[in-house]
């Protein structure tokens, strides 16, 4: 039985759980050997080493010279998925100069520094959220209601061929919406319909941003009110989705949080983990199939976030919320790869959940947490040392991935659940 905190009402209800192609609810918010080479042939099929000067207008000289005849492929990102082989260009950091777009248009992100590009601020906003805001920064509302917004509950940013654009997870009418932070402009990018087989109740979002699987968008299914059967989509840029993986299996049930694997010695695949009343394995781990295999038992994880820049280690971290129906001890503490639960990083969090690394920029390269408990927002460095960075948020228990910077970790972005709104927050 999970205990849901709705504005001072309490909700009861049974926690619970739930096909690849490419590809919302209406549901209450209680809620070969063959060598596949896409960017070089196997042999020289139009490219021809260029000894004496790089290729015009196509930036670093990679060795190759494009094929007078026909486009480039060397050069194309693979729009469907990365090379079987060989590292996908579509998704491999560009070491020499960054992204032109601003966002990570499929390029993994730099462990030490953000990407490359326009500096994001909130100056095109002026509603006060009316939140207290921690000196020296500020908060606006990017997004709210009358853009569209219905109860949001996870973000993520996207590149390449979904972006560059703020996706959010609306649990009021069950879709996923874009905004353009710059703008505010929101729009459906796709609505329950769009995803197959109908999901009951859509919680977190995650990127693929990395390339683990083929760059996609994945949404969590928290599932109806019985055991083992949530699910996850994969949504592709054309705006519609299809069950990726389905329960029963590892966590697969009431999932909420979600994370790609930081990489060794993690075992490659997407990190799913939620409130599983004991109906399975607390953390599942999903592979490029779809298939889910048990990764750990430890219980009560709401929030997963991944340390890119070594400053913690470079672990997977999670939250770990004391009541609303979880079991957790109110701290957050890192996951290690074998499934144990490493040092303890911050205890004495009440109901904390969402987590998100800043990739630096203004906001440094700190471990950020929301509290529903208490309704505020936190930042906690590598010693545990905690401060309050906001407070006056609508938040539930059942919140998942509401965090999200921006590349250059100048701004955070906010999904303000019960208030029906996206919030910045930026420094002075």
């Amino acid at each position: 039985m999970r205990i849901w905190a709705i504005s001072g009402l309490l909700l009861f209800g049974a926690c619970s759980s739930s096909g690849v192609s490419d590809g919302g609810a209406d549901a209450s918010p209680s809620d070969s050997g063959t060598k596949r080479d896409v960017g070089f042939p196997p042999s020289d099929a139009g490219f021809l080493p260029d000894a004496i000067e790089p290729d015009a207008g196509l930036g670093p000289d990679l060795g190759f010279v494009p094929d007078a005849g026909e486009p480039d492929l060397g050069f194309v990102p693979d729009a469907a998925e990365p090379d079987a082989t060989e590292p996908d260009l579509g998704f491999v950091p560009d070491a020499t100069e960054p992204d032109a777009a601003g966002l990570d248009g499929g390029f993994a992100p730099d462990a030490t520094t953000p990407d490359a590009g326009p500096t994001y601020n909130c100056g095109a906003f002026t509603v006060d959220p009316g939140w207290t805001i921690q000196s020296g920064f500020h908060a606006v509302v990017v997004a709210s209601a009358t853009d569209g917004l219905n109860q949001p509950v996870a973000l993520t940013f996207a590149g390449g061929r979904f972006g560059p654009l703020l996706y959010s997870v609306n649990q009021g009418d069950q879709a996923i919406r874009a905004t353009e932070v710059f703008t505010g402009a929101t729009s459906v990018f796709a609505a329950r319909a769009a995803l197959t087989p109908t999901p009951a109740l859509l919680t977190g979002i995650v990127w693929d941003r990395g390339g683990a699987f083929d760059g996609n968008l994945y949404v969590g299914d928290q599932g109806s009110d019985a055991d083992g059967d949530s699910r996850v989509y994969r949504l592709v840029s054309t705006g519609t989705g299809a069950a990726f993986a389905s329960g029963p299996g590892a966590a697969m049930d009431d999932v909420f949080g979600m994370a790609f694997s930081p990489g060794a010695p993690y075992p490659p695949g997407l990190y799913v983990s939620g409130d599983t009343d004991g109906a399975g394995p607390d953390w599942g781990r999903i592979d490029a199939n779809g298939t889910a295999t048990a990764f750990s038992e430890v219980p009560g994880n709401e929030g997963i976030a991944v340390d890119s820049s070594g400053r913690f280690g470079h672990l997977m971290y999670s939250a770990s919320p004391l009541g609303g129906g979880y079991p957790g001890d109110g701290s957050i503490a890192a996951m290690m790869p074998d499934g144990t639960r490493g040092a303890t990083l911050a205890t004495g969090l009440g109901g904390v959940h969402a987590l998100a690394f800043s990739p630096g920029g203004a906001h440094g390269l700190d471990l950020y947490a929301a509290r529903w408990d208490v309704g505020q927002l936190i930042r906690i460095d590598p010693a545990g040392t905690v401060s309050v960075i906001a407070s006056g948020l609508s938040l539930t228990n059942y919140d998942a991935n509401i965090l999200a910077f921006s590349p250059d970790g100048n701004v955070l972005y906010v999904a303000d659940r019960q208030a029906n709104r996206i919030v910045c927050i930026e420094p002075l």
